[in-house]
């Protein structure tokens, strides 16, 4: 028994020494998400302007078209829960916040991070922006939270092949690498469609009173809260399911019923937006995103006038 105990722990120590040097190399790679928490840290100051949201927003949303100071805290897969915390911890770090950009997408009511094939990147929020996401040990680490393989990938593109893993500017805004992803927008649109087309309504309730906590949290710190359903192209549209799209938009439509300080742009076929614009079925490319982003930065300006 002795022995066995004796190569029990011959055996273990060096998994064990070897895994602490792998989450120490790991939480040394930049990433996104440590990223953004730097900048914003910087730029805590002057930001007047704050971007929530999923890819659409990241990539949909520029901040550099804004009149005042905008800063893009989107990132792939965060959902509306996360969008709150986010802007929980934040609001009270930027003294000049006046206006919260928050995309209202198809997907946004049926949706959470925790429950969905993303859910490792909950380890992000609980280490890079120092948040309470996931009290799970493996979303609290990065050895844990990723197969061996994609974490061995990781450690070999960046300190063997000198690869650099930040994807977005100093804005917070991601671009795509090309205009256009490989596959058409046609033969994507049904593909995306319904994989974003949700199988129950499991989610609706809780996200529709954290939109609504997003609102009150505005309206108590005098902040105009602005929610976007962004452009898509028409090869996604005819294929969503019309009472998942209905619930969204009649969510955003009571928000801005409901809440003074609350806005509600439903831009999902605008007529201004073509294919030039779109990368993808449901995400704009860099031409897109100005278009876009001037159109909400003249509809912030007209409103305030």
């Amino acid at each position: 028994m002795k022995k066995f105990i004796t190569y029990t722990v011959y055996f273990i120590c060096p998994v064990i020494i070897i895994m602490v040097v792998m989450e120490f190399a790991l939480r040394q790679i930049p990433n996104d998400y440590k990223f953004k928490n730097e900048q914003i840290e910087l730029k805590k100051e002057a930001v007047e302007l704050l971007i929530l949201g999923s890819s659409h927003s990241l990539y949909g949303i520029n901040p550099k078209y804004f009149t005042n100071e905008a800063y893009n805290l989107s990132h792939v897969s965060q959902t509306i829960d996360l969008d709150y915390i986010l802007l929980n911890k934040y609001i009270n770090e930027l003294p000049k916040l006046k206006t919260v950009v928050i995309r209202l997408s198809y997907t946004t009511l049926h949706e959470q991070l925790d429950e969905s094939a993303e859910a490792w990147r909950q380890k992000d929020y609980n280490l890079y922006y120092d948040l309470d996401v996931s009290n799970k040990l493996k979303f609290n680490s990065e050895v844990l939270s990723l197969k061996l393989k994609n974490n061995l990938k990781r450690l070999k593109n960046y300190y063997i092949d000198n690869e650099d893993p930040i994807s977005v500017t100093n804005s917070g805004w991601a671009n795509f690498k090309t205009p256009r992803a490989d596959k058409s927008l046609e033969e994507l649109g049904f593909i995306v469609a319904k994989k974003h087309t949700a199988k129950n309504d499991d989610f609706v309730k809780e996200n529709i009173e954290y939109i609504k906590k997003i609102a009150n949290l505005g309206k108590d710190n005098n902040l105009k809260v602005i929610f976007v359903t962004l452009p898509a192209y028409k090869s996604y549209r005819t294929h969503l399911d019309k009472l998942q799209y209905e619930i969204v938009s009649s969510a955003g439509k009571k928000l801005e019923k409901q809440f003074q300080n609350c806005s509600y742009l439903n831009l999902m076929s605008a007529k201004n937006f073509n294919e030039d614009d779109f990368y993808d079925p449901d995400h704009l490319n860099a031409t897109g995103a100005k278009k876009l982003s001037n159109y909400i930065n003249d509809f912030i300006i007209n409103s305030n006038n």
